[in-house]
């Protein structure tokens, strides 16, 4: 029993005991007078009593509100999940279609790789695929995307090789800006930051008429890298006393790069039907 029923209780007892020494009249009047003192108790301990079964009540069902909010945000989050691998499904499988694609149309042999390593040190300078010469890859073999040039074999093992990226310095591409007469030499720069690097185009005319956006393509002289295959767009260029320089953009996003391809020389047979056909 509650604290406040229990002395109500007590009290009416005691009451009730004394009123049974007195006359009638007097009962009545000590009856009238006791209910009318511990009526504010029992209304008072009522009120109270509903007050308290309400506001338990009430946590019951913040407690309930709070189970469900909590089962909702996991089953949220499980969804948010799921989007996001499947958005990455959709994203490989758009890199897959394309690199088909590439593959399908491209005028000559080449070997689909994967990246599967990259040094933060590094980054815009080298780049390890899963093929090696146990594949057929060798030295200085150009890589490719469908985008443009991504580099060249530097040094290959059994089954993984080290490709040099076309942002680095040592990677030197003759190169020709489209809609000119102008060739020169494009490379990465030393100390790349960021998440645009450029590329550096030398030994132009010091007047040549060059603008933004125009087109760079690699000449193939030397016969390193095939012809007309993109390297990038004009971003500036400056003259100079002997030569000019213009900064290009590269036409591969070599931040996100994923798939590459890897130009495999023609069998000697491929060859042979190429020069007798």
């Amino acid at each position: 029993m509650k604290p406040l029923n229990l002395i109500t209780l007590l009290l009416f007892i005691a009451g009730a005991a004394w009123a049974l020494t007195r006359s009638d009249g007097t009962v009545r009047s000590i009856q009238n007078s006791y209910f009318a003192i511990i009526s504010p108790f029992l209304k008072g301990g009522s009120g109270i009593e509903k007050k308290a079964f309400a506001f338990i009540d009430e946590v019951e069902h913040s407690k309930a509100w709070e189970t469900k909010y909590n089962l909702a945000k996991e089953e949220l989050d499980e969804k948010r999940v799921e989007v996001a691998h499947l958005r990455k499904l959709e994203l490989e499988n758009a890199q897959l279609r394309q690199a088909l694609k590439f593959q399908q149309l491209t005028p000559f042999k080449v070997l689909a790789t994967k990246i599967i390593r990259r040094q933060p040190s590094t980054w815009w300078h080298t780049v390890t695929i899963d093929r090696g010469e146990q594949q057929g890859i060798g030295v200085q073999l150009p890589v490719l995307s469908p985008e443009g040039l991504v580099g060249k074999v530097d040094a290959p093992s059994a089954n993984t090789s080290t490709v040099i990226l076309l942002t680095d310095e040592s990677c030197q591409v003759s190169a020709k800006v489209d809609g000119t007469p102008e060739v020169g030499i494009l490379s990465g720069q030393r100390g790349l930051t960021g998440d645009n690097p450029s590329l550096k185009l030398r030994f132009l005319s010091k007047d040549a008429t060059i603008e933004p956006g125009m087109l760079v393509f690699t000449t193939g002289r030397g016969g390193l890298f095939p012809p007309d295959i993109l390297l990038g767009e004009i971003k500036s260029f400056e003259p100079g006393p002997l030569h000019g320089e213009a900064l290009v953009k590269p036409a591969v996003d070599f931040a996100t790069l994923h798939t590459v391809f890897v130009k495999i020389p023609d069998s000697p047979e491929s060859q042979a039907s190429k020069a007798n056909p």
